[in-house]
């Protein structure tokens, strides 16, 4: 295979995987709005609760180790030591299965230490079905790692398109079913967890069966070398971890919130009741945020991979041009989905789950979409560069702020502590992770235009607000439909125009995101008044 056919393989497999990962997203938004509409607040909150014990599972098992498996697998690839690969193969599977197995018995074990900690013991049986995601992890990172270090990406594409469809569907049957035959929350929650785990189970079985019909090696038989196993193991785990917790870092903001939010508001005074149906409207702001980070990282993300070959070829003006445009993508779109979700934030409540409840706590939640954002491009980047380590580290500094201010601000001001603590958490973390990338590559040469973004989202921001001046939205959810729609898709489109007619990017920079070139011809034109 010549060097310009690897070279299409590696940007084609990085296509799918980025189209599969966006379609992943989205679908994970997607269906927990139905699932609030069928359980209601209470089960919404119980969902949430657990929620983030299998989102570790799955992205231990999607992100950080089958990066690291497929890059020890395909160093020994390289070198034609084909049995080598093999066994390493198996090797990195063992550490996995000690690893999960672990995970298991500490959460299935500790599910009542957990439960008392959220104040809600009707929590152990939820939490409990969530912990035998863990036994499945190992199989499904060890399949999608070995393939992936043979440059084929197909077969963990095609289990995260399978694990994620059966998981929708599962989930929404299942709950379905026992909310009509009078099933309570809790039950409804186990029975997601179980549809979590048959999403998961059917992403394995079809690696499993992928996997058996293709070796590197003929070998039968491996001569078990502790030396080389714990070497695999401490990469494995190390390079892993680092990889894992900046994807980790939503998914930990979560169970900062699983944690603290109930206990912060009894302690507040509301009651245990209460409480809870307080966190179940909180956590509608979950998917809403996703939503909004997956448009503001979409674009930005993509050019990361650039960043990697350009730091690999010791390119220090590329990798500066293209991580400052990463982040400024990422600082435009993400300044705009923050503000537009603020403005129609009540209409869209009442649109997705049926009431208003917390829309002004929810607005100010999603002000963390612009540095959430931030801080996933940041350390994109970072790790392009070879600095995972720092990634890692600002993150975990990001998380310990989120849960501190937590356990300080939910009891003294209620539930606005808790969103309050999550932008101040991405912003720590933003502002870190910026700091290093301006210290690693220089970011003052590269023309930001930030006031010509800002007066962008004004634009938008006035004639969203005009647009909700004439719909009386909140006579009925109907009419809170249309407002929040139309809202969005009249921001979007006073948003586009204001930024090309501003300028805010340049020609250069718009041929170098997708469909540049068409959009550089509207720009010109618009310029023109044509």
């Amino acid at each position: 295979m010549t060097k310009e056919e690897n070279q299409k393989g590696f940007w084609q497999g990085a296509l799918l995987l980025t189209a599969v990962a966006l379609f992943m997203k989205v679908l994970s938004v997607g269906y927990r709005i139905p699932y609030q509409n069928i359980t209601g607040d209470i089960g919404f909150y119980v969902y949430q609760q657990i929620y983030p014990f299998y989102s570790i599972a799955i992205i231990l098992a999607t992100y950080g180790f089958p990066v690291v498996i497929s890059r020890l697998i395909s160093e020994e690839i390289a070198k034609s030591e084909y049995e080598k690969a093999e066994e390493l193969s198996r090797y990195s599977f063992y550490v996995l299965v000690i690893l999960g197995i672990t995970g298991f018995i500490l959460l299935y074990t500790g599910a009542p230490a957990v439960a008392a900690l959220m104040e809600d013991r009707n929590l152990i049986g939820p939490l409990r079905m969530t912990a035998f995601s863990f036994l499945i992890m190992p199989g499904i990172a060890s399949i999608r790692g070995f393939f992936q270090g043979q440059e084929n990406v197909v077969p963990t594409a095609w289990s995260q398109v399978t694990e994620q469809s059966i998981r929708v569907i599962a989930i929404l049957a299942i709950s379905i079913g026992l909310v009509a035959g009078g099933a309570d929350a809790y039950a409804t929650g186990t029975g997601a967890a179980l549809g979590s785990l048959l999403g998961g189970v059917a992403a394995l079985l079809l690696l499993v069966v992928l996997r058996f019909k293709k070796r590197i090696s003929k070998i039968t038989k491996i001569k078990f070398e502790t030396f080389r196993f714990i070497s695999i193991a401490r990469r494995l785990l190390t390079e892993g971890t680092l990889i894992c917790v900046s994807a980790l870092v939503l998914v930990l903001f979560q169970l900062m919130d699983a944690l603290t939010i109930v206990p912060g508001l009894t302690e507040h005074g509301l009651s245990s009741l209460e409480a809870r149906e307080m966190k179940g409207v909180f956590d509608r702001g979950q998917p809403l945020m996703q939503v909004g980070t997956v448009l503001a990282t979409s674009l930005s993300l993509s050019i990361v991979p650039v960043i990697s070959k350009a730091a690999a070829e010791n390119n220090e003006i590329l990798i500066r041009e293209k991580a400052a445009l990463a982040l400024k993508v990422s600082f435009v779109i993400g300044l705009a989905a923050a503000a537009g979700l603020a403005i129609i934030m009540s209409e869209t409540n009442m649109m997705l789950f049926k009431d208003q409840s917390l829309s002004a706590t929810l607005s100010i939640l999603a002000i963390a979409i612009l540095f959430s954002s931030l801080s996933m491009t940041a350390a994109g980047v970072l790790q392009g560069v070879g600095l995972a380590r720092n990634a890692a580290r600002y993150a975990g500094i990001g998380i310990l702020v989120k849960g501190l201010l937590n356990l300080v601000l939910i009891p003294l001001i209620g539930i606005n502590g808790a969103a309050v603590a999550t932008v101040v958490g991405f912003v720590v973390v933003a502002t870190l992770a910026i700091l290093a990338v301006y210290h690693k590559v220089g970011l003052l040469q590269y023309q930001f235009h930030l006031g010509r973004a800002v007066t962008a989202v004004m634009f938008m921001s006035a004639a969203v607000i005009i647009l909700q001046l004439f719909i009386p939205s909140f006579l009925s959810r109907g009419l809170s439909s249309v407002s929040a729609l139309g809202g969005a898709l009249l921001g979007g489109i006073v948003f586009g125009f204001a930024t090309l007619a501003l300028r805010v990017f340049t020609e250069k920079e718009l041929m170098q995101l997708p469909k540049g070139e068409v959009i550089t011809i509207y720009q010109n034109k618009l310029r023109r008044g044509a």
